[in-house]
């Protein structure tokens, strides 16, 4: 009885272990290795920062803009430009249009979504209707 106990753990252990092996695999190998979203180049955005440093806000904008055009995927550009156009020069009709055209470029629902949400707070901090 001990003995075909043995051979069934035996046996299972054997038909067990290359699915246990891959599971555990894959799992390790994501410690050291990272995922498909760090394989995309990254925005860069000391510049647009660099110049908002240096108060040149229209270049700024300008290079926030060029960062919202190669990565569709990000919001931060979009809300960045919303700012400027509320926090420096108070033309929240600019704004308003940097949202809009930012909802039809914004790619992914999840990523526009979490821009309304973000560019009402932003409005809202303001004090301007949405």
């Amino acid at each position: 009885m001990i003995l075909a106990a043995h051979a069934v753990l035996i046996v299972a252990a054997i038909f067990l272990a290359k699915p246990l092996a891959g599971v555990l695999g894959d799992w390790a190998s994501g410690l050291f290795m990272p995922g498909a979203r760090h394989s995309c180049p990254q925005p860069m955005y000391s510049i647009p920062e660099g110049r908002m440093m240096a108060e040149d806000y229209s270049g700024a904008l300008e290079a926030y803009a060029a960062l919202a055009a190669e990565h569709p995927g990000e919001i931060a550009p979009h809300l960045r430009m919303m700012e400027i156009w509320l926090r420096v020069y108070q033309d929240a009709d600019s704004a308003r249009t940097v949202r809009d055209n930012a909802l039809l470029s914004i790619k992914g629902r999840r990523n526009k979504e979490r821009f309304r949400a973000a560019a009402q707070v932003i409005l809202a901090e303001v004090g301007v209707e949405t």
